[in-house]
């Protein structure tokens, strides 16, 4: 038996591009801090490049962010397993603003703030798009 996605759920991935960015900086990185503690020094990058690794394999693989068209809420997910969530459970509105051509959140006091969308896939996004309201 397979399990059906739930079709009310719209989900949004990091680029390909991006996450393979993240990889490589992550060898990179890791790289550099262990030929540094060879040399006898301390590195952070030692820390730094297996991290930057971990969150650009998972970025292939996890959504960036997920869009429930039934509730209206916005999650927002990091590699990492923090998760954001904007929208209908927090008195908020989400919406497609055609003027700055931006996803943007409608906060209690109705003050607009931007959703960042940085280096997501635009054929995904471009699903989401049409989901949302517009304003």
């Amino acid at each position: 038996m397979t399990t059906q996605q739930n079709p009310h759920l719209v989900s949004v991935r990091l680029s390909t591009g991006f996450a393979v960015l993240e990889i490589v900086l992550g060898a990179v990185l890791g790289l550099v801090g262990v030929l540094v503690i060879l040399a006898g020094g301390f590195s952070v990058w030692i820390v730094l490049g297996p991290l930057f690794l971990i969150m650009g394999i998972l970025s292939l693989s996890k959504p960036y962010c997920t869009y429930d068209t039934a509730t209206g809420a916005l999650y927002l997910h990091s590699p990492l397993g923090i998760k954001y969530t904007y929208g209908a459970p927090k008195g908020e509105r989400v919406y497609f603003d055609r003027a700055t051509s931006k996803v943007m959140r409608a906060r209690q006091n109705g003050a607009p703030r931007k959703v960042s969308m940085f280096s997501v896939n635009r054929e995904e996004l471009a699903r989401l798009i049409s989901v949302l309201p517009q304003a």
